[in-house]
Parts: structure tokens; sequence; C-alpha cells
């Protein structure tokens, strides 16, 4: 081999190293923002459910609506949290429908800081199908 053939190879590794590194650093981003986009789904999910639950508790007669509303802003208050919820008591069934938005953990570097999530949560009551 050439001496000056040697010189012209030093080097050339690295940029591909670097790209590779590059590479490796946004999919980690990626992998975490919609890791974290998942699981604020999750936890609304999670409070919407239990929300319903303690709704559907609470409510002792079908004209319950301010019972209700009364039961899950403390419910909500206590969690910290207070998404948008819609009530629907149809008969012995309460659906909640949850909504909120969420910061995502790196989501800017994907033009998105966050994520608007809507659930539905369902539960039935103390109320008899007759009344």
């Amino acid at each position: 081999m050439h001496p000056e053939r040697l010189d012209d190879d030093r080097g050339s590794i690295t940029p591909l190293v670097i790209g590779m590194v590059l590479c490796l650093l946004l999919l980690g981003a990626g992998v975490t923002a919609a890791g974290s986009a998942f699981l604020a789904g999750q936890r609304l999910r999670h409070m919407c459910d239990g929300a319903a639950a303690t709704a559907a508790g609470a409510i002792t007669d079908a004209g319950a609506t301010t019972t209700t509303a009364d039961s899950l802003r403390s419910y909500f208050a206590d969690r910290g949290d207070e998404p948008a919820v819609d009530i629907d008591l149809r008969g012995p069934t309460l659906s909640l429908t949850c909504s909120a938005d969420y910061p995502v953990t790196f989501g800017a570097l994907f033009g998105s800081p966050t994520v608007h999530r809507t659930v539905t949560s369902t539960a039935r009551t103390h109320l008899s199908t007759t009344a």
C-alpha cells in the first residue's frame, strides 16, 4: 500500500458515527414522546373511570345532576387535575366523557408540545330502571 492512500481514509468513520448517534438520539426522543402521550391517555382514562364510579355512587335520585357535578369537582380537586367533563345520565347508566390537554416530553421537538386526549367511562348507578 502506498502511504498517501492511507492518509486519504483517515477520519472517514467520524461523520458516520456522529450521524448514527444523532439518529439514535432522535429515535430515543421519539419513543419517549410516544410513551408520554400514551401515559397521558392512560392517566385520563383511570381518572375518568374513578370519577364515574364516584359520581354514580353519589346519585340517589333521577334529578341529581348537581350532586353529580359536586362529587366530580371534589374528586378532581383531590387529584389536582380537572379535565372537561360531559355528563350523560340515562336510566341507571352514567356516562362521563373526559377530555384534557397534557404536556408531552420532547413534544416541542416534534411540533406538538401537548396532546389532547378524550375518553368515555360508564358506571351503573343505584337508580332502578322503573323509576
